[in-house]
This record gives C-alpha cells, structure tokens and sequence, in this order.
C-alpha cells in the first residue's frame, strides 16, 4: 500500500523549479505527430509495463524495484495506489478515441487487477481514494457497466466524510494527521461530484460539487492562479506551489460545472485558468518538466482537462499549444522503445522510465487531436528563468518588474547554474537575448551552448537596483537543428563575480541585413560602432531604395519580426512587404538620438510559410516613408500561433 504521497518539491517564494535529468545517453530526435502516433504510443507503453498475468503495471520499464520509489505491491515491482488510478485513465483515454474492443477490455483487468491488491481501496490519503473515485464514474461512463458507478458512489461518500469547516471548509488531504487541504484532493472530488450527479440525477452530489468548488476558487486560486494547499494553525497558511495539476484538477472541475449548471461563470473561470498556467507554466513553448516520481504525471492532468476545454468548449486558441507540445513530446522520443521522458524539452535519456512519466505523452496523443505536421517543432523562443533547470539556483519573486513567475537570485559562487533547453527548427546563427538585474554593480558568468563556451566571461552591466531590469545580447551563436542546451554558471575560473538577478531568456534566429539584396543604391557600412555582423545598411532616404531579406523558416505560422537600427536624423519609417504582400505600410523607426545607438522595433504575428519568405522593407513615399535609417539585423520568433 503507498504511504508516501506528496512529491519532493523545491519552493521558494512561490515559485516551483522544474527538476533536471542526466544529459548523458541521450537518443537521437525522430519526428511525427499524427494520429498513428497515438496507436505507436499506446502499444509501446503496454508493452513496456503492463502485466497481463497479475493485470497490473509495474512501476519501471526495466521491471525492476527501484529503492527510491519502493511503494505499491510487491515492494514497488508494480505501481502505487494513485499511479495506477492514473494509468487506468491513460487506457481509457485510448478507449474513448479508438473503441477498440481490446482496450474496452483492458479498462476491465485493470481494475480486477487493482482490487486483487487493495479488495477494500483502504488509503489514508483521500487524493488517492479520490483518483479511483474520479476514474471509476469515468469507467461507468465509457462502459455503463454500474459496479464502477457503485465504486464510485462509495469511495467519493468516504472522503466526503473527511469536509469540515476548518479554514472554511473542505476535505482534508489525509485522514490522520490533518494537516492540509489541496486542489488535488479536492477539485478532483469536486469533477466526481458533478459526474455523479449526472449519472444517479441526485442533487445532493451537485451542491457537495458546488461547495468543493466554491471552497477552492476562493481559498486556493487568484485571478486564475491556482495555488497548492492550506496548512497550520487558525485560517491557515497559503502555500503557493505552482503545478500543472492544480491548474488542470482547478479547469476540469469549473468545466464539470459549467456542463451541469449551463452556468457560463464556470466557463469564465476554467478560461482564466487555462490563459495564467498556458502563459506562466511553460518553457518555450513546452510545458514545465516537473520531475519524475509524482511530478511526471501532472502534465497529463492539465492536458487532459485542458483539451477538453478547447475541444468540447470552443476555446480554440489552446489547441496550437497543446497539439505543439505533443509534437515536442513525440519528436523527443526514444527510438529504441517508442517512450518519452518527463522533460519533454530535451530527447529521452537511456535506463530505466518509470511508467508514470512514460504514460503522460501516451495520454496526451490519444487526447490532443492531431494536426498531421510530422517535422520538427520550433520552441516559441521565451524561457523563463524560473521554469529552467536550475543547479544549487533558488527563485524569488520580490523585487518588482519580473516577466513570468519570478526570476532566479543568490547566484555569487561556483557551482551555480540554470540551463535552459532550446528547441529550434533548423541550424544557424541566433540571438540569445538575457533579461536581468544587477543592483550590486557588473556581473560577469560563462555561457555555454552545448556545451561549448560563447561568452567565457560574457559582462551583465550594472542596472542600479533590484527592480531595474536590462538586457544583453549574445549575437550570431550558432544553434543546431532541434534540441539545444545553453547553460549560463558562475564559474570563477572564467572570471566570474558579482551578484546577479536573471529573469529570461529569448531565442530568436538572426539575419543580418548586410547579407540581404540591397536595390536602389542603398549601402552598406561599419564605420559606426556597436552593430553585429560585419556592418549595416546605410546611405537610404528615397524612393526606389528596399532590401530583401530572406527567411527560411522549417514550420509555416506566426512570427515576430524585430528589425535592429539606428535612426539618428530623427523618427523614421518604412514599407514592411512580406512575400509580396503589404504587412505594414508605415513602419515606425524611433529616432535613437545618434548613430550610436541601436534600439529594435518588433511587428508581432506575421505569417510566414514553410520554406523561404522575402522580407522587404521599402522607403516608399506614397506610403510616408521618411528620413534615413540603418538597419543591422532582423530577428525572427515563432509565435506558436
């Protein structure tokens, strides 16, 4: 029987640092992301851990007790008491898109497999009861079969036992000791309630789902954070872990509702939801690796809800997202056995997976319909620092003008490190673009892109305090195609000092505009200091007079285009032309008050198709082009749209 529940977590001020994994035995990247996909994943995983003779999942593909994680039956040969509850769903979730007969059966020995075990569910944690609650009004709705329904009823009536009215309500997370109460305990049972109000058309399960709900939304959630739990004395102490499953449980609770009630605040408040963990809750573009163990399996929850919101619901905008990160996931498989590991950022390692990471992409190919693009997925280019995979680095949150959730602080001493993994379409020159705070003077730290040194002593100029923020440029640093680590580490060989605040990195593709077609006599200089490449377009005031540049994109979608200048005549402007067609007939230039000083300006969500495009900025008179300009490079970021 488990009896070792909550993962590890690391929290500082709110904010949770995905863990790291090895870098060592790394497979090389495949591609795909179409619906056989999801037949290739399913197999795959049932043929890694699934046991027909005891009807049960072992725990690790090598089927091996690992000592770490020694809980469930047979000292941890098979699963624990939540995992399996969560495998259970996984094979529905392949039941619910295919009907397949043989999985219809599955659904069955899982369960038979399950009570063989544990013949009375007894559990001193109620999320775990209340996962097999949870998934067995789920197996009754896919088979009708009513001893699910039953077992439902019952274990959901045995944690609703465990409401009181400390810290104004709801189930404590275990029966004994109460110390907690969690979204996973109780926005699960609060789905469950719903469900089985559906099923029996008894009342008093809505108003339990209702009073679950209305007690999260308003102890453990703000403006569509959903934070972890409450714990200690009188009111109670708001923990604020952040993790995907609070997000996901928190969705697919306000969607329940808003299925049985027709009330569009539910809706409201699963969207609010969906908006603060889709843009605060990802790296690149992929979502957060939480770890292995427990943290492996709550990307799948928030898919899972998160899916059917944009499915069922008609909030569209999350399928780029979600159909993205499958492809991520699935490129970033092993070739050998067709398994995924946690961080889906980077290609699996070799040795042992535990099943429960395993079955979190297997999930989330049966529940993200398919988009039928099979080539590499670019990351969208933003990583936050806090989302990062950090070495002996904690995260703050106080000092004000952060983006994201925070940022990463107390960095002076060797042995610091965060490394982000980068995922680009295809080889070239980059910029690295670092967001940071520097209050105590210049910083200096090494920067490494896989694994080999761009910037040994790369200088973070002093902003004057905590809450000023500047950025600082890496430019022309070669990425390969796909998958990328770019480490930034205190290492006082290199000459590394000072304190240093580090808040984002941005990953955009460089072109420098030296190397484009220039027309009309413009010319090209680099008498004027500061510029990246080997010069910059000069002498460009009239009509006539346009350069072409050329971007060879892998993904056809959305881009932002930053073009870097200087205009130190004054504002100026131009004609933006994308592969011939008008983008922006006027395009603003700031003036940057000298020659000497470069600024960007950026035009969001251009469309560009897979293969080359020709970015053309026109002086065009008719249009109001005006004054010179030079121009440096242009940069380009996929939006993910």
């Amino acid at each position: 029987m488990s009896t070792v529940r909550r993962p590890s977590r690391r929290a500082a001020a709110g904010i949770v640092l995905a863990a790291g994994l090895a870098l060592t035995g790394l497979a090389a990247p495949a591609s795909a992301s179409t619906a056989a996909d999801a037949d290739v994943a399913f197999d795959a995983f049932i043929d890694a851990f699934w046991d027909p003779s005891e009807k049960y999942f072992f725990t690790n593909s090598d089927h091996v007790i690992d000592p770490a994680h020694a809980y469930g039956p047979e000292d941890g040969l098979y699963t624990d008491f939540w995992w399996e509850a969560q495998l259970w769903e996984t094979v529905m979730d392949a039941y619910e898109r295919t009907g397949d007969p043989g999985q219809r059966d599955l659904i069955d020995d899982v369960y038979d497999g399950f009570v063989a075990f544990y013949p009375t569910f007894a559990n001193n944690y109620n999320d775990d009861i209340g996962w097999w609650a949870k998934a067995s009004i789920r197996a009754y709705e896919l088979t009708g079969d009513p001893r699910y329904l039953d077992r439902s009823e019952d274990l959901f009536d045995g944690i609703w036992a465990e409401w009181d009215t400390t810290y104004g309500g709801g189930i404590w997370w275990r029966k004994d000791p109460h110390d907690q109460k969690n979204v996973a305990t109780n926005a699960p049972a609060a789905i469950t309630a719903t469900q089985l109000y559906q099923a029996t058309s008894d009342p008093a399960y809505l108003t339990k789902a209702q009073q679950l709900f209305d007690w999260v939304d308003d102890r453990l959630q703000v403006d569509g954070h959903v934070y972890d739990h409450l714990e200690g004395p009188g009111s109670g102490t708001l923990v604020k872990w952040d993790f995907t499953y609070n997000s996901g449980n928190y969705i697919g609770a306000a969607m329940a509702l808003y299925e049985a009630t027709d009330d569009a605040t539910y809706l409201d408040k699963a969207i609010a939801a969906a908006d603060w963990t889709t843009t605060f809750l990802t790296n690149g573009g992929t979502f957060n690796d939480e770890g292995i163990d427990d943290g492996a399996g709550f990307k799948t929850i928030l898919i899972r809800h998160l899916a059917r919101l944009a499915t069922v619901h008609g909030q569209t905008q999350y399928l780029p997202l979600l159909q993205a990160n499958v492809t991520q996931a699935w490129d970033h498989r092993r070739t050998s056995d067709d398994l995924v590991g946690s961080n889906w950022s980077m290609p699996t390692p070799a040795g042992r997976l535990q099943s429960l990471t395993a079955a979190a992409v297997v999930s989330a190919l049966q529940i993200v319909p398919a988009n039928g693009y099979s080539g590499p997925q670019p990351g969208t280019g933003i990583h936050d620092a806090e989302n990062a995979v950090t070495t002996n680095l904690n995260a703050e949150s106080t000092s004000t003008g952060f983006l994201g959730r925070g940022y990463l602080a107390g960095w002076s001493s060797d042995g610091q490190a965060v490394t982000f993994h980068v995922n680009t379409a295809a080889a070239g020159a980059h910029e690295l673009r670092l967001r940071y705070a520097a209050a105590a003077g210049d910083a200096t730290r090494r920067i490494l892109v896989n694994g080999v040194a761009v910037g040994a002593n790369h200088l973070f100029p002093g902003t004057g305090s905590w809450s000023t923020w500047a950025e600082t440029d890496l430019d022309n640093v070669d990425l390969d195609a796909g998958h990328n680590t770019i480490r930034v580490e205190y290492a006082s060989g290199s000459g590394s000092s000072q304190f240093l605040n580090l808040d984002r990195l941005v990953v955009s593709q460089q072109r420098e505009a030296e190397d484009g077609t220039r027309h009309g006599g413009i010319g090209l200089e680099s008498s004027t200091a500061g510029y990246t490449g080997s010069g910059y377009l000069a002498g460009w005031n009239g009509s006539g007079q346009w350069v072409d540049l050329s971007a060879t994109v892998v993904k056809a979608g959305r881009y932002d285009l930053t073009f870097r200048y200087a205009a130190g005549a004054g504002n100026a402007s131009r004609y933006l032309f994308v592969n011939g067609a008008s983008v922006v007939s006027n395009l603003a230039f700031p003036s940057t008050g000298s020659w000497g000083q470069w600024r960007t300006v950026t035009v969001e969500d251009v469309a560009l198709t897979a293969g080359a495009n020709t970015i053309s900025l026109i002086f065009e008179t008719s249009n109001g082009s005006s004054n010179w300009l030079n121009l440096d490079h242009l940069t380009l970021r996929y939006v993910q749209h």
